[in-house]
């Protein structure tokens, strides 16, 4: 049978609150009472009553975090992080997955709210808002704005990546550069990274192109059918565009462009079509049209040739938004809301 903490108390010779206190709070114990407590329960596999827990402190220790697609490897090795730490500070975390649906995630956030969830974790959609309002939990979002203004924020620079990635092209000498963003209008993230492309100073012409995808493997395919048309414009290849970009987009003469000798993927499954079309049509890459993509994956390791890419933070940014989220529930962090952007790593082409 598994000891108790009453037990664990008696054999340490330490009283039961001190106990509680070193796996909750190991930070108000002495640091030789906290080594030996934590020590003992590490051997003997103690487990704390997570119910009787939250009975005493009148809240669940349930955590939400609801992300956009756990098929994107970023997006699920940011979600095991946070799920990890959570974790390690005696909290309980329930994922969940909205693949970018509004109706699915006012679906989840119903389900923690029912479970009464004491805090949530958020890649918000574009219709989050009054969802996230009605909760009365702290939230910090990760990755994307809602718009609310009043929750905690930590994600990309979007405007810093932007002027990174047309300088770094523009400074290989293109000069007609073509940026690929996904679903714009429902996904955040590439809403603002298009509009850091707008206010970045006109160095080239950039014709931009939004895709209606949404998930990673949708997304991928999409990219790869518009680089067969802008590789090769023929009828074929123009019309199977029309099924895949947004209105603003497909009205678009991509025939009629000028030759183009730049390509920016504002993230990483933009970044695998694009390289699979270039394979398609047996074009080398960063050769006559230079690649840069977001988010630097690790598959660019593995191509013949190399392309320059942008390190999204995304990773430190689920740790930092974990962090917080922990410390408001806890009432170490009282301070105003902050949107924290990290600032992404250039990488430059190999040689």
């Amino acid at each position: 049978m598994a000891e108790s903490l009453a037990a664990i108390a008696r054999k340490l010779n330490v009283a039961p609150s001190t106990i509680s206190r070193a796996l909750s709070n190991p930070e108000l114990v002495a640091p030789k009472t906290r080594e030996k407590i934590l020590n003992y329960v590490q051997e003997i596999g103690y487990q704390p009553n997570l119910a009787a827990r939250s009975l005493r402190r009148k809240r669940t220790n349930l955590v939400g975090i609801v992300v956009n697609d756990l098929s994107d490897s970023l997006i699920a090795q940011s979600a095991s992080i946070m799920q990890d730490l959570a974790f390690e500070r005696g909290f309980f975390p329930v994922l969940l997955a909205t693949r970018d649906d509004p109706q699915k995630e006012k679906e989840a956030l119903a389900q923690l709210k029912i479970i009464n969830s004491c805090g949530l974790v958020i890649m918000p959609t574009c219709q989050s808002a009054a969802t996230l309002n009605s909760l009365n939990i702290p939230i910090v979002e990760l990755d994307r704005c809602s718009g609310c203004n009043c929750y905690d924020e930590f994600r990309m620079d979007d405007q810093a990546a932007m002027q990174m990635a047309c300088s770094h092209l523009v400074s290989l000498g293109c000069q007609h550069i073509a940026v690929l963003f996904g679903n714009v209008d429902l996904v955040t993230s590439f809403r603002s990274r298009f509009q850091a492309l707008q206010s970045c100073a006109p160095q080239a012409h950039y014709s931009h192109f939004f895709t209606q995808a949404i998930s990673a493997h949708e997304i991928a395919a999409s990219a790869r059918t518009l680089t067969h048309a802008l590789l090769r414009p023929t009828a074929d290849n123009l019309a199977a565009t029309q099924n895949i970009l947004l209105p603003s987009s497909s009205n678009l003469d991509l025939s009629s462009l000028p030759p183009l000798d730049g390509i920016i993927c504002t993230n990483h499954s933009l970044a695998t079509g694009v390289v699979q079309g270039f394979f398609d049509h047996k074009q080398p890459l960063n050769q006559n049209i230079k690649l840069l993509t977001f988010d630097h994956p690790d598959w660019l390791q593995v191509l013949p040739q190399k392309i320059a890419s942008l390190t999204n933070p995304l990773e430190q940014a689920a740790q930092q938004a974990m962090e917080r989220l922990l410390d408001r529930i806890e009432g170490r962090y009282i301070s105003n809301v902050e949107a924290r952007l990290l600032r992404p790593v250039l990488h430059p082409a190999e040689n």
